[in-house]
């Protein structure tokens, strides 16, 4: 198919417009749909450095974090701030006091507590569901209701023998 405004090039722009129920459809070349407008490429930069930029704007940042720098790849704290990413995997170690409150603020806590592979979990998963009916005890014990927090007592302690008693 070729362009619809200069009928030389093939139409490798094809736009399709719905205004008021009538769809109104264009094949341009590339050269054509940038002469009309009708092609406006957006620069986007780079997201992730403006989202650090952004989370870290509201942060008190002292000038020592700002000079921290990577033995490794002499990336700066500045530098990670302005480009969202890192230049090695040394730099999560260096930067690690600079990125708890990052993490924090993005996930509420700088430990992941994500999903579990049912192959690789077993003990992690008896963990992380002892520490939910441990919250679950504190809540009954609060509301006084005792014969439940006896039960979800009772279920700790049957999961802590499955794990090997490692929780206390």
């Amino acid at each position: 198919m070729l362009c619809e405004r200069c009928h030389v090039n093939p139409a490798t722009v094809h736009l399709k417009k719905s205004i008021n129920g009538v769809l109104d459809e264009k094949h341009l070349c590339q050269t054509c749909a940038e002469e009309t407008g009708e092609l406006q490429i957006l620069n986007l930069g780079n997201p992730l450095g403006s989202f650090f930029e952004t989370l870290l704007g509201s942060m008190e940042l002292k000038p020592a974090m700002m000079q921290t720098k990577c033995e490794v790849c002499g990336l700066t704290f500045d530098d990670f701030r302005q480009k969202g990413e890192f230049g090695c995997s040394d730099c999560y170690v260096t930067f690690r006091e600079e990125l708890k409150p990052i993490l924090r603020r993005i996930q509420g806590d700088v430990i992941h507590k994500g999903k579990v592979p049912k192959r690789a979990g077993g003990t992690l998963s008896i963990k992380r569901e002892i520490e939910k009916l441990r919250d679950n005890l504190k809540e009954l014990v609060a509301k006084e209701e005792y014969e439940k927090a006896a039960k979800v007592r009772d279920e700790i302690k049957k999961l802590e023998a499955q794990s090997g008693g490692e929780e206390q």
